[in-house]
């Protein structure tokens, strides 16, 4: 069983929870995930089973898209509402229009920090281990992109909305920017996540229906639609990890044969590639 499924994470499950719920499930310990989504957070997740583990490197910085919450005048030490209360403020009257107009602001490229409560890592330590022990380190703004923001809905503190976003973006750091420039503090309250690339929520599957062998797996070709492809007739060198040539202007291509994806090749000079990964 090779290949990628989507799976519709409930509240309450770690990523890691889930992706040991399916190795007991599928009888496979060969998985793995293309991003984390934290327990209070719900939807979308790609999970790599068996020999598509190797296109991890390849498939995890795909662009993502929510439905999150903002609940403003509050500010916890996580971001989300899974934290420890820091401080509260009376929230203003802001208009629809003035909630829009600060959405907007935030399209395109900006500076984002990392927040302590994260599975970065920065010299070998994940950030939510430091954060654990009361260790906070300076950490390193970080490019993201808002490819789309739109509002919802707003009531009173709460505000709701939809955003489309480049991997890496943590959108509790989103929601406390929201508010900063809201002239506010505010946390998540809520976060689903909808799509990752061309891949919907609506396409994933239950725990139950896996359950009852009621999915499907993506193939690995599919997924990575990206990339371009070379097909190759003869794959004994290929299988044996030794450089080939290709005529192609690509700098990186992956090889398939007969419809399959078996390896992954970068230019080295004029036309000789060589081998990165063996997919197969």
């Amino acid at each position: 069983m090779d290949g990628i499924i989507l799976v519709n994470k409930p509240k309450g499950y770690t990523s890691h929870d889930l992706v040991q719920k399916v190795r007991g499930i599928l009888k496979i310990q060969k998985i793995g995930h293309t991003g984390t989504l934290d327990p209070m957070a719900e939807g979308l997740m790609m999970l790599t089973i068996g020999k598509a583990t190797k296109i991890l490197p390849y498939i995890s910085i795909h662009d993502k898209k929510y439905h999150a919450e903002l609940t403003l005048g509050i500010k916890t030490d996580t971001l989300d509402a899974e934290g420890t209360v820091l401080e509260e403020r009376e929230v203003p009257a802001y208009s629809d229009q003035q909630i829009s107009e600060v959405l907007n602001s935030f399209r395109g490229t900006y500076l984002q920090l990392p927040p302590m409560y994260s599975a970065k890592k920065i010299n070998g330590k994940k950030l939510y281990e430091l954060a654990r022990k009361n260790v906070e380190i300076e950490r390193e703004p970080v490019e993201v992109t808002i490819h789309d923001i739109q509002m919802e809905s707003h009531e009173g503190s709460r505000i709701t909305f939809d955003v489309a976003c480049s991997s890496g973006t943590y959108i509790r750091s989103l929601c406390a920017d929201i508010a900063e420039r809201l002239g506010t503090i505010g946390i998540m309250s809520a976060l689903k996540r909808t799509a990752i690339d061309k891949y919907s929520l609506v396409q994933s599957y239950s725990i139950e229906q896996i359950e009852k062998g009621e999915f499907e797996l993506i193939d690995t070709y599919d997924v990575l639609y990206h990339y371009p492809y070379v097909e190759v007739t003869d794959i004994t060198d290929v299988m044996n990890g030794k450089p080939i040539s290709i005529d192609t202007d690509y700098s990186f291509v992956f090889i398939t044969h007969e419809g399959k994806v078996i390896a992954s090749y970068e230019r080295y000079h004029d036309d000789v590639f060589i081998c990165k990964r063996g997919l197969w």
